[in-house]
């Protein structure tokens, strides 16, 4: 018996499983089926090694052999397909470190670590499990780190050259984290002094943290806007007190629509992409006219990942996007093994470019499960240059 195949058929049939799940959750189906896809493919992930075992140790008991043995022919059949999908992952996860995507973008990156616990006396996990999982070794739920990322944007004009950009995302204003965490959040948004800043999504998970908007997201500040679109966790909430309680705000919903703003006399194009969960997508024909000789800078803010294709498609310069929370535990050598896009773990966090657009994904602000391991959350200041120094 190929016994020591079992091991990388072991992770082979997590990884199965867990890419499953991935790509349920980047379509937009609705949440029951979700959860419930969700829910057989965790039984599936646990029953599965234990018929494993049970079929192994029947056909250990029995004398039949084993080209008669339907049962153990299938699990070994089932093992072996896994360990070989270990093996097509791991050179895969090589192919995606050093594809092309990845580099001649990102100049410097610039870390400050802000522990918000150090600043301050206020407990920050709501009592009962989200106070346990806060004690757990290792959690960096409340880790903040604030990132200052030099980005070269190709087309990028020189009068632009140095825009800042604030990105903030995945907030999941639930109650688990408590308001001051989010309070703290912004104010360290706001000493960045950026130029715009940009929301994308996931921003309350419950109804009776609406109230907490006006004394977060609402104290958000930059010299040329604060702008957002929502993402699929915003849909748990009542859709009309969320839109009467965000138009309270001095924030600009980009949500299927374009704008024009000017920074630093400077013109920009933003536009908002919901899809799948909020939709329709920005329509071409909207987005305001310029010649070549002119042309702005194009902004896409999208709550996930799998929209920048359509970002390509329509000639964007750079893409905001979180939804993935970088995998919000990341195992050493493996990396992020959740993430709920249709491209898998591929955008889980990052700097990415295709063509001419570059793709910023978040790890995250927040999170709703107030848990996080080798990923912790992140407020991204984006410096855009217009060429690498020589």
């Amino acid at each position: 018996m190929p016994y020591l195949i079992l091991p990388v058929a072991a992770i082979g049939h997590v990884i199965l499983w867990m890419a499953l799940v991935n790509r349920l959750h980047g379509f937009g189906i609705h949440r029951r089926s979700i959860d419930l896809a969700t829910g057989l493919c965790g039984l599936a992930l646990v029953a599965l090694p234990m018929a494993f075992v049970a079929i192994v140790w029947q056909h250990a008991r029995s004398n039949v052999a084993a080209g008669d043995d339907f049962a153990w022919r299938i699990a070994w059949w089932y093992a072996s397909g896994c360990a070989l999908l270990c093996g097509m992952a791991a050179i895969h996860r090589i192919w995606l470190v050093l594809h092309r995507e990845r580099s001649g973008v990102l100049l410097e990156n610039h870390t400050t670590r802000v522990d918000v616990r150090r600043n301050n006396t206020a407990e920050y996990f709501a009592p009962g499990i989200p106070a346990l999982l806060g004690r757990l070794p290792g959690n960096q739920a409340l880790d903040l780190h604030v990132h200052e990322k030099q980005l070269v944007i190709p087309r990028l004009g020189t009068a632009a050259d140095g825009l800042r950009i604030a990105h903030i995302t995945d907030l999941h204003m639930s109650g688990r984290i408590t308001k001051a965490y989010f309070e703290a959040a912004v104010e360290r948004v706001n000493q960045l002094q950026p130029d715009l800043v940009a929301v994308t999504g996931d921003l309350v998970e419950r109804d009776e943290c609406l109230d907490w908007l006006p004394d977060t997201l609402g104290l958000l500040r930059a010299t040329s806007g604060v702008f957002f679109v929502l993402g699929n966790h915003d849909r748990r909430v009542d859709q009309g007190r969320l839109a009467a309680s965000l138009a309270k705000l001095p924030l600009v919903h980009l949500g299927g629509c374009w704008r024009q703003v000017a920074v630093r006399n400077t013109r920009i194009v933003l536009a908002g992409n919901e899809l799948p969960w909020y939709g329709p997508a920005p329509n071409p024909e909207d987005c305001p006219k310029s010649d070549l000789a002119n042309r702005p800078l194009r902004i896409l803010l999208s709550h996930g990942p799998d929209q920048l294709d359509w970002a390509v498609d329509h000639d964007f310069d750079l893409v905001l996007a979180g939804h993935n929370h970088g995998g919000q535990v990341r195992l050493p050598a493996f990396g992020a093994i959740l993430a709920p896009s249709r491209s898998g773990t591929r955008y889980a966090g990052g700097v990415f470019r295709r063509g001419q657009t570059v793709m910023h994904v978040s790890r995250g602000t927040s999170s709703l499960t107030p848990f996080r391991w080798n990923c912790p959350p992140e407020i991204a200041l984006l410096i855009l240059r217009a060429k690498q120094p020589q």
